[in-house]
């Protein structure tokens, strides 16, 4: 097979591109992540390159569909990397009765990783295990989205090509290294001071970094390949930092796992009063309750949009992602306000984020703008702009469209559903409590949430915002490992509520797509 050169510019840099391969591809194994939100099948329009021919004048391609066949020069503009963010201060939530472990401790310094690989997004967090303390963190998008932004599409890409097991785990592996060292860097430190990693994820994202084919979570009856906690080298998995320990947690069923766990760990769900449904929001909803003497669990497909990834101008809750919406008049441009965490002057928005697109359909319900079944009145336009070119840090406009709209009620039913069969499941007509967990969810309005009937309508201070525990729980575990034990525990107490085995599932989920 012919190899060809790739010319970046304008640095200069060269790498290597086998023919026959995508450009998102080429630059992929060269640790060179672009913006990939459909998964690498041309809709999204995210991974723009300028192609600069020799006599012709430059022209811009979407990587994902540009096929490598000669040598080339191309520019990367700065909208289509695949975006970070260092938070110095991690948006963590941890129990007092954690943080108390660690007042009077007086050891030497200890350091280590504590990592929560989504579907859509990885969060990565250093921390000084010796005291107990989140240092630094990085959120970044997972490069795996290439092969479709759910877990099915990744077990079908597996499934068709074997090879791809591998090349999945690659690429999860150099986005985590790539993470990191940025972390390190951030802090001056150096790589031989992380000593041990501990990860939390779904089973099929646990499954994909430690090399295990996932097929069988894709095959009825959706069973993982193993159930126990693993403790790997990160050598093992070709991490080439220097050499540490990698832990990651049980897992309960094929789609229950270390997140949920870890969740319920930092949430102190054994504690909770009986009835307290935790809500953990991504890609995947998974939900938890507690009953008496032991936990139901479920997982529902929320799909992407809540992340940001799918939406005509989606992005990460990163800098410059609009993340709320306020519509005075519906003739006039709605107001906004964007993530800025330093007040940057001159700073623009690039996007909107999950949180951004809730709470503008809700402000579309409210003002009338759409009717209860999702669809737009006739008398306005659509895409509705939120900001516009002028305004933006991208010089185009910023929008919502009516597949938008449609992306965010194919989520909250899918969630809404999920909630009403496991309060079933267990005998209850409504939760006591609700801890919504995830990063996205952090930012979440609770009125919103109901407006849209993501949740049961109820008290609000019933209703309680953790931010991304999964994270939290892996800091906990990172920091005390006695806790992996309470972790194991809770997945034994585990009853699986299977809504495959539901027969009226899919009529519900209907009913409930309208707002």
């Amino acid at each position: 097979m012919n190899k060809y050169h790739i010319n970046l510019l304008p640095h200069g840099r060269q790498i290597n591109a086998r023919s026959g391969k995508s450009m998102l591809e080429a630059l992929m194994d060269q640790n060179i992540f672009l913006r990939s939100d459909c998964g690498g099948r041309g809709t999204c329009g995210k991974c723009r390159i300028k192609i600069i021919p020799t006599n012709d004048p430059p022209e811009f391609k979407e990587a994902c569909k540009f096929i490598v066949t000669k040598n080339t020069d191309i520019e990367i503009p700065e909208s289509s990397m695949l975006s970070s963010h260092i938070i110095s201060k991690a948006p963590l939530s941890l129990p007092t009765e954690f943080k108390d472990k660690f007042k009077t401790i007086d050891k030497k310094n200890e350091y280590g990783i504590a990592a929560d690989i989504g579907t859509t997004t990885i969060a990565m967090y250093l921390c000084n295990t010796a005291r107990g303390k989140t240092l630094s963190s990085i959120s970044v998008k997972n490069p795996q989205a290439i092969y479709g932004d759910d877990v099915m599409s990744r077990i079908g890409a597996i499934y068709q090509k074997k090879e791809n097991l591998a090349y999945l785990q690659k690429i999860i592996v150099n986005a985590m290294e790539w993470g990191i060292k940025k972390l390190l860097d951030s802090l001056d430190f150096k790589d031989e001071m992380v000593s041990r990693m501990v990860v939390v994820g779904n089973p099929t994202m646990i499954h994909i970094l430690a090399g295990v084919d996932p097929k069988s979570i894709g095959l009825s009856p959706y069973h993982p390949a193993f159930y126990d906690a693993k403790n790997i080298c990160s050598n093992d998995l070709n991490f080439t930092l220097n050499k540490f320990s990698i832990q990651t947690l049980p897992q309960v069923s094929g789609f229950i796992g270390g997140d949920i766990l870890g969740a319920a760990i930092a949430v102190d769900l054994e504690n909770q009063p009986t009835g307290t449904l935790l809500v953990d929001l991504g890609t995947n909803g998974e939900l938890m309750l507690k009953a008496k003497d032991h936990f139901f669990a479920a997982s529902c497909a929320t799909g992407p949009a809540f992340e940001g990834a799918s939406l005509s101008c989606g992005m990460q809750a990163v800098p410059g992602a609009i993340n709320q919406v306020k519509i005075k008049n519906k003739n006039d441009l709605p107001e906004y306000t964007f993530i800025n965490p330093s007040q940057s002057f001159g700073l623009k928005p690039s996007g909107v984020c999950g949180t951004g697109v809730i709470s503008a359909v809700a402000q579309f319900l409210q003002k009338q703008i759409i009717s209860a079944d999702g669809a737009c009145k006739k008398d306005i336009h659509f895409p509705y702009v939120l900001a516009p070119k002028s305004s933006s840090a991208n010089d185009s406009d910023i929008f919502i469209t009516q597949k938008d709209i449609r992306s965010v009620q194919l989520g909250k039913a899918a969630l809404i559903t999920g909630i009403e069969f496991i309060l079933k499941e267990a005998g209850l007509d409504k939760p006591e409590k609700i801890i919504i967990a995830g990063a996205f969810g952090t930012f979440l309005d609770k009125k919103d949430m109901m407006t849209l009937g993501m949740i049961p309508v109820m008290d609000h201070d019933k209703i309680v915002i953790a931010g991304n525990s999964a994270g939290a729980g892996a800091v906990m575990i990172l920091c005390d490992n006695s806790l992996l034990d309470k972790a194991a525990q809770i997945a034994n107490k585990v009853k699986v509520v299977d809504f495959n085995a539901k027969q009226d599932f899919q009529d519900v989920f209907i009913k409930k797509l309208k707002f």
